[in-house]
């Protein structure tokens, strides 16, 4: 009996040739969305706003360092914890005005945000002319009383509060649209003129902390006029609406905004009691001590002013994956240059406190450890807000840091009664730590209960 030969399949060229083909364009796609990846669009945009981030990071980090050569630890602490007044007053901003914009007016037609913006512009205006007249009731009461050193601080910044509100929410609003070019020269006016003003206050031996809060308002108010123009298509004289703009702002901007106050005051209130447990001149050390790490506040701006509004427009379009995936990749691509300066720092502490101050501040060098770490915990969440923004889902970044500022007024108090300067940067470490673990539980937990199934589209 013959034996039974199992039949052959020949190979057809053809098909041989189709599936070279298919894999040729598999890696030529690869390829594609890489170098989209790197040198597309979003990428350029992406480096625009590190340079603006850049800019303004350059700017306080030269601020402070002149200051720090110049004046006394008491004036360095005066405009540190001025400084810090202004991260509160922008705390604020961001819930009821910034945000809103980032979060509905990204995805807007140029009719319906031209009149969203309008009447976001005259709700900013507003919260500019209280805070600033706050300001100075408040300077006027402390002086008043006989306080003659955190008086005639407070008292000075009712024109920070005034101009600067006014040029970051342009500026902020430039970002929205797209329109960062404009924003980085925006923000290059306004800091030059800041840093010149310093310098010239410096050949005339006049400058002081507070003079250096009013360089902050100078630039501001510089680059207000250039602002106004550039977003010039964003106005309408129509009042109809205003109402409703701003009961959508209050609704989605209300936990924002009790987030970014419970973040201020976990994150930068600390140098502030630092001033009012030990004195100014503690909290002047801690500025400097913080200017060395200045590079990551560029980074951390920058996902902020960045990230936001894409991932709020991507996840408007297409869901919770893609908007996982861009937070992951920001994850991935910012790793490297923060971890890398945090190394830095802590390993060459000594050498960069003398060589930026001289050597009055090098006793404070184990401080940057602390200080690294603190960095590095801020670091572990900061990413991670934004897609809580970008699904406006607001509520667990106020929960994480109320939880934060209960720690604070407990153990926080107390590392600063015993440790002093390091003691406000562990405290600060531990918050961050905080809110860290709530807010990685939190966006498991929604992934969990929102994402769909690995099979679904």
């Amino acid at each position: 009996m013959p034996a039974i030969r199992e039949p052959t399949t020949k190979l057809d060229p053809q098909s041989k040739t189709d599936s070279v083909a298919e894999t040729l364009h598999a890696n030529h796609s690869r390829i594609k969305a890489v170098l989209s990846l790197l040198a597309g669009q979003g990428a350029r945009e992406g480096y625009l706003a590190a340079v603006d981030q850049g800019l303004i990071s350059l700017a306080n980090f030269l601020a402070t360092l002149i200051l720090a050569r110049s004046a006394t630890l008491t004036e360095l602490g005066v405009y540190g914890v001025g400084f810090t007044s202004l991260h509160l007053i922008r705390a604020i901003q961001e819930g009821l005005t910034i945000q809103p914009v980032n979060t509905f007016g990204a995805g807007m037609d140029e009719v319906r945000f031209r009149s969203y913006a309008s009447h976001t512009s005259l709700i900013q205006s507003g919260l500019a002319v209280v805070s600033a007249a706050g300001a100075a009731v408040l300077g006027w009461m402390l002086i008043a009383t006989g306080n003659d050193t955190a008086g005639p601080a407070v008292l000075a910044l009712w024109f920070p509060f005034l101009t600067w509100q006014l040029q970051e929410y342009l500026r902020r609003l430039l970002y929205t649209r797209g329109q960062i070019l404009n924003a980085v020269v925006n923000t290059l006016l306004a800091n030059t003129v800041r840093i010149g003003l310093m310098f010239w206050w410096l050949r005339s031996g006049s400058l002081t902390g507070i003079r250096g809060l009013e360089a902050i308002a100078w630039g501001s108010f510089a680059a207000l006029l250039p602002g106004l123009w550039h977003t010039r298509h964003y106005w309408s004289l129509s009042l109809q609406g205003l109402p409703e703009t701003w009961r959508q702002n209050l609704d989605f901007g209300r936990w924002v905004v009790g987030s970014q106050i419970a973040n201020w005051v976990t994150v930068e209130f600390y140098p502030v009691l630092t001033a009012g447990m030990v004195n100014f001149a503690a909290a002047g050390a801690y500025r400097a001590l913080q200017n060395l790490v200045a590079p990551i506040h560029l980074l951390l701006r920058a996902i902020d002013t960045f990230l936001t509004p894409r991932a709020s427009r991507v996840f408007s379009k297409n869901g919770w994956r893609p908007l996982a995936r861009t937070i992951r990749l920001t994850y991935i691509l910012s790793a490297i240059p923060i971890v890398g300066i945090l190394v830095l720092a802590g390993l060459f502490r000594t050498p960069l406190l003398n060589l930026m101050y001289g050597s009055a501040y090098v006793e404070y060098a184990d401080g940057l450890l602390w200080m690294a770490l603190f960095y590095l915990l801020w670091y572990a969440y900061w990413p991670l807000q934004t897609a809580f923004k970008a699904t406006r889902t607001s509520q667990p970044i106020f929960i994480a840091n109320l939880a934060a500022i209960l720690i604070m007024f407990t153990a926080g108090i107390w590392m600063i009664q015993k440790w002093g300067v390091y003691g406000t940067i562990a405290g600060q470490g531990l918050n961050s730590l905080v809110v860290a673990v709530i807010l990685w539980w939190s966006w498991i937990n929604l992934w969990r209960k929102n994402s769909p199934a690995p099979d679904q589209p």
